[in-house]
């Protein structure tokens, strides 16, 4: 083997390592600089790679979920999370009992006392004897968990653990008062409450006294 030959054998290899490491590790702005004729220029000539076809199809899978030039972010995916609304419960509640102040915050419970359940296919009663349960954060937000149970009216119980934070109004912004809620339904009418997320809107009644308005929304 000439000297020639040997050195075109090195200048091949070096021409393969970096485009594979052009594949691997470079952005794709780089790739782009490269793919340029699907050629690399080393010593003076023109090494046509298989790379460069690899490269090409690597390139061309990436633009086709990229944002355009510019825009520095990823295409959001073809479907985003939607909820349709379920029922609202509407809970009694009574005066707040007061721990205090704790390493963790301060923390009082309030009394749930009753109330309704009402919806489309689905009415019940709030069982009264259940709390919820709140802690008042350095920053202000308060977290909560509330648990109880709702009667339907056919006498089915249903165990509810409800968990969220409330975030009081300011000049910037409404009060955010959202919660993530969990059933544990018997088998039977209301086993789809055991098979889905759900999600709560909730405030004040604006005309009841001492009542927690809940909306009820299955993520789907």
């Amino acid at each position: 083997m000439n000297r020639m030959d040997s050195t075109s054998q090195q200048d091949d290899k070096v021409a393969k390592d970096l485009v594979q490491d052009t594949l691997d590790n470079s952005p794709t702005f780089a790739r782009r600089s490269l793919l340029k004729g699907a050629s690399v220029a080393l010593g003076g000539s023109l090494l046509f790679l298989p790379q460069a076809a690899q490269l090409q199809n690597r390139v061309q899978q990436e633009e086709s979920t990229a944002a355009p030039d510019g825009a520095g972010e990823l295409a959001p995916p073809a479907h985003s999370p939607s909820t349709e609304y379920v029922f609202t419960i509407l809970a009694t509640i009574d005066a707040a009992m007061t721990v205090g102040d704790t390493p963790s915050g301060q923390i009082r419970a309030i009394p749930i006392t009753g109330g309704e359940v009402t919806g489309e296919g689905i009415s019940g009663r709030v069982v009264p004897g259940g709390a919820d349960w709140q802690r008042t954060r350095a920053d202000g937000v308060t977290e909560i968990e509330a648990t109880y149970a709702i009667e339907m009216t056919d006498k089915t119980l249903v165990k509810v653990i409800n968990r969220g934070m409330i975030d009081r109004a300011s000049a910037e912004a409404p009060a955010y008062f959202r919660t993530a809620i969990h059933f544990d339904a018997p088998s039977g009418p209301y086993g789809w409450l055991n098979e889905a997320l759900f999600l709560c809107k909730a405030g004040l009644h604006p005309e009841r006294d001492l009542t927690v308005v809940i909306e009820v929304f299955k993520l789907v």
